[in-house]
């Protein structure tokens, strides 16, 4: 398993509970394909840098995760079906 960290931007449209469950299911996804979440951390609505999709806040969400190299399709796919994440990214941090 690799170690990976994902940041997402929830749309700040949503209440912050509303938010938080958006996190939940992707946390809940990565737990149940065999992986570990390892940190979560929750920096709140913010101000986005430039209007996406005609929203000018956002939730940010940034996981450290270990997951199988074989499952990050799996989680991208998640990401995109999910109406209420706007942006989102993934990056290796260690290859075990």
């Amino acid at each position: 398993m690799n170690k990976y960290e994902s940041m997402l931007i929830v749309d700040g449209a949503l209440s912050k509970d509303d938010a938080q469950a958006v996190n939940q299911t992707i946390t809940e996804f990565i737990t149940s394909n065999g992986g570990e979440i390892l940190e979560t951390l929750d920096w709140g609505k913010r101000q986005l840098a430039y209007e996406i999709e005609k929203k000018n806040q956002g939730y940010y969400y940034i996981n450290t995760f270990l997951l199988a190299t074989d499952k990050i399709p799996e989680l991208e796919r998640n990401y995109k079906l999910k109406e209420q994440i706007i942006r989102f990214n993934i990056i290796v941090l260690e290859n075990n």
